[in-house]
């Protein structure tokens, strides 16, 4: 009979050891990826309410294989609140389904995470950091009609708003007032601040600091025959008016001042040369709109702003459309100097721009077949 030695034997009881109360792995080429599984992963974009009925509770869970992770901590969209899985890898997000976009759910930390009672590998860990899920949140779309127009097939389609929401399409939001500042030797003044506000402290505006040519620009959307205050505040001194004036805001319009600072004193001298008005061309627009989501420059179109319905249309070659692409909607706002689209006009496939979370590859609902 061969016998073990002590050595062997206390080498082999520290290995069993080490297999009974060491980390979890789901083992060498077999290992399988952490996922996040959400129970649901596309949600209709509602109205912000004060009863908070615009928030929806999702459910999800993080697992390896199928073995729940417990412990996990994840965080949702934007916010910085840890979300952290039951023993079962179970988890809950509170959505807020006012907002256009696409939330990313993702693993922060796995620090204190285990399968089966016993903590991640260091490999594990690493790769469970790389893991998320999207929930998007968005208007469906309904096709309604599909026609032929030689080369290209035109598409009428809408975007189906709660029907609480007040739906922002995109549309004149604001007006730029714009100009220059400078010193009373004619220098670009860097840094300063330019005001626009009423006695009453409501309906003000303020400019970023002037850049180095003395530049400043900020939006501003007056109202009827509206008196305001203008002011600049450069190195903590407060300059204005003098006492008693004011300055109108025409309507409709953006606006080009150009101000140059006193030499001595707090009070800017309000006629030319050292306050100059003129109105400029060009208004800020904001709002939603939707195109295809498809590989930038890849296919030309167009597509009309939605009117207040949600209704669009399409204008795109048909070898595009029989590809069946997806849709995207996003939140766009942009300073449009001349030919500002009214809801209904079509702009180019160009004019779009796509902010980082926009919610893709939407499939549209075609009302046109049976």
């Amino acid at each position: 009979m061969k016998f073990m030695s002590k050595a062997f034997v206390l080498v082999l009881l520290a290995a069993l050891a080490a297999g009974c109360s060491g980390t979890w792995s789901s083992g060498g080429k077999d290992a399988q990826d952490l996922q996040i599984r959400l129970d649901q992963t596309a949600f209709t974009l509602k109205q912000w309410k004060m009863d908070g009925s615009h928030r929806s509770s999702v459910g999800g869970t993080v697992t390896i294989g199928e073995k729940p992770v417990e412990s996990a901590v994840l965080h949702a969209g934007e916010m910085k609140r840890d979300i952290e899985t039951d023993a079962k890898g179970k988890f809950e997000i509170l959505l807020d389904q006012s907002l256009l976009g696409t939330a990313a759910v993702k693993v922060v930390s796995l620090d204190q995470a285990k399968v089966d009672g016993k903590p991640l590998s260091k490999e594990e860990q690493q790769q469970g950091l790389t893991a998320s899920a999207n929930m998007q949140i968005y208007h469906p779309i309904t096709i309604e009609s599909v026609t032929a127009s030689g080369d290209n097939t035109v598409v009428k389609g809408r975007l189906l708003a709660d029907k609480t929401a007040s739906v922002a399409y995109f549309q004149l939001d604001k007006y730029r007032i714009a100009g220059t500042v400078k010193d009373a030797e004619g220098k670009p003044v860097k840094g300063a601040t330019v005001w626009i506000d009423r006695d009453d402290g409501e309906g003000f505006a303020k400019s970023v600091g002037t850049d180095e040519n003395g530049h400043y620009e900020m939006f501003y959307l007056p109202e009827e025959d509206e008196e305001t205050n203008l002011s600049v505040r450069y190195n903590s001194v407060k300059y204005t008016l003098p006492e008693g004036k004011v300055y109108h805001l025409p309507e409709d319009t953006s606006l080009n001042i150009d101000i140059t600072l006193p030499r001595e004193g707090t009070v800017i001298v309000d006629k030319p040369p050292t306050l100059v008005s003129q109105t400029a061309q060009g208004a800020l627009y904001t709002g939603m709109v939707v195109g295809l989501d498809i590989p930038t420059g890849n296919t030309d179109y167009t597509v009309t702003i939605p009117d207040a319905e949600g209704r669009f249309t399409l204008t795109l070659p048909k070898k595009t459309w029989d590809q069946h692409p997806a849709f995207l909607e996003t939140n766009m706002t942009k300073f449009i100097e001349k030919d500002a689209p009214n809801p209904g006009d079509a702009v180019p496939s160009s004019f779009i721009e796509v902010e980082a979370n926009a919610p893709r590859g939407i499939q549209a609902k075609d009302t046109t077949t049976k």
